[in-house]
């Protein structure tokens, strides 16, 4: 693709990283308040971190402190111009805009105002090379950015710097959305598109990465729009796990191939964790130790029939008299809870299920074995002769379900007769994980204190690399 865009693309594409206001550990500010009472970023600190992730550009957000637009135009703008760094300005819409509370300021929901203090910035400074508006696809936003709303903003952009670059942020549904695409095609000049496994909603898969982006440019390609994805490289509010550093060398190592096949800007690594923080301790949502399997059900969409399960070759004890399965489960909802017959938890030995548990009738928030007042399970009949069986634990939707997000967490098997390897969920190639449909998810949920430093060496690895 032949950028759109008046500002030249870094050699080696965007290599950018946005601090979310949402994200642990994403502000590097000043550790003390200044006259003014506010804690200011910390220009030198971030362009420091920037500079060790071999990040060419950086998304400055605009919303958590009425000091940010301040610090953009008299210190960092000049700052990074001096280092190299291409600055993209990042404003959030209506539906983000809070009084009292975090909002873009001074111009708040004035985007006209925005467009012309961002052309005369790029004036200024040539680094500032475009600005973007957060989520412009929910109803109360689209209320705002009304076909007339969009021509002002672009001819007070134009009337000061003609063709300085204007995104805005679609998610999947709306990037892919001819309607969304073709109402606002004519005023901006590409979209940042967050990946989130299609819409599957997570920051676990990263397969489906080249497919999505194939979707989105085979509708921006033809409108000659650009695109940026945006790779969660630290927690999004909806998914159900953490990205890993796994995850994060997967889809960047995905999305720059496409920029070297010239389809796509470069790539924002959208959440990075820039102080030295340990993970949160409630990520590790084990029963023991730092694993557990992890099989969830997103909001979105599920048909009838998915399973995603976990699964074992077992060595079996001859001599045993008996044989028995002993597991520990735990169970979390969105929105107050999940409707009965929508998904059971199922123990397989081979093909045959042993054990099944409607998940809705686990009604207490804490791990519980097998049942609240069961115990082991007996599996002795269908063992019994055998010199190995599979062992298989799994979530299967018993009906089609939306909006019915479940995380069900098992740890802590104990056996009689039968050779487990990894009880614990500790080890990540232990157990096979498989899911037959897209929207279920089979994941080893592994706490790792340091993870937020993986991840920002994993970045720094993708971006570096020549």
């Amino acid at each position: 693709m032949k950028s759109t865009t008046k500002y030249p693309v870094p050699a080696g594409g965007i290599k950018a990283t946005l601090a979310g206001g949402n994200t642990v550990g994403a502000a590097v500010r000043e550790r003390e308040p200044r006259a003014d009472g506010y804690r200011h970023l910390d220009t030198p600190a971030l362009l420091r971190r920037l500079l060790e992730m071999s990040a060419n550009t950086y998304l400055f957000g605009i919303w958590d402190s009425p000091t940010d637009f301040d610090d953009l135009r008299e210190e960092f703008l000049p700052a990074a111009e001096a280092c190299g760094i291409a600055v993209i300005p990042y404003i959030v819409p209506p539906s983000e805009t809070a009084e009292p509370g975090r909002a873009s300021r001074p111009f708040r929901l004035d985007f006209v105002g925005w467009a012309r203090a961002f052309a005369e910035l790029s004036l200024q400074h040539p680094n500032l090379a475009g600005w973007a508006i957060d989520d412009f696809e929910f109803p109360v936003n689209a209320e705002l950015f009304t076909a007339d709303y969009m021509a002002e903003i672009k001819a007070a952009a134009d009337s000061v710097h003609p063709g300085l670059p204007f995104y805005t942020c679609a998610y999947f549904g709306t990037a892919i959305s001819d309607r969304f695409l073709d109402k606002y095609g004519s005023y901006i000049d590409g979209i940042i598109y967050p990946f989130l496994d299609a819409e599957n909603e997570n920051t676990t898969v990263a397969e489906s990465l080249a497919s999505s982006l194939d979707r989105v440019l085979d509708k921006t390609e033809p409108r000659g729009l650009d695109l940026i994805p945006l790779i969660y490289t630290g927690r999004f509010l909806d998914a159900p796990l953490p990205p890993t550093e796994e995850y994060v060398t997967k889809t960047l190592t995905v999305a720059d191939a496409y920029h070297q096949q010239g389809r796509t800007l470069g790539v924002i690594a959208y959440g990075t964790q820039l102080d030295d923080a340990a993970s949160p301790a409630t990520d590790n949502r084990a029963m023991y130790g730092a694993g557990r399997l992890a099989l969830v059900a997103p909001r979105v969409e599920v048909p009838d029939g998915a399973i995603a399960s976990a699964s074992q070759r077992v060595r079996v004890d001859p001599r045993a008299r008996r044989y028995e399965v002993s597991f520990w489960y735990h169970r979390a909802f969105l929105s107050g809870g999940v409707e009965q017959d929508t998904y059971a938890l199922e123990v397989l030995i081979d093909e045959t299920v042993v054990w099944s548990k409607d998940v809705e009738e686990q009604r207490w928030n804490l791990w519980v074995q097998g049942g609240a007042l069961e115990g082991p399970v007996d599996v002795t009949d269908p063992v019994r002769g055998r010199d190995h069986i599979t062992l298989t634990f799994r979530l299967r939707a018993l009906r089609a379900a939306t909006a019915s997000f479940v995380d069900v967490g098992v740890d802590n098997i104990e056996t009689m007769g039968l050779w487990v390897r990894d009880p614990g969920f500790e080890e990540p190639d232990s157990w096979s994980l498989s899911s037959d449909h897209g929207p279920l998810l089979s994941a080893m949920d592994l706490y790792t204190v340091d993870r937020p430093a993986r991840i920002r060496a994993a970045v720094g690895r993708c971006f570096g690399a020549k």
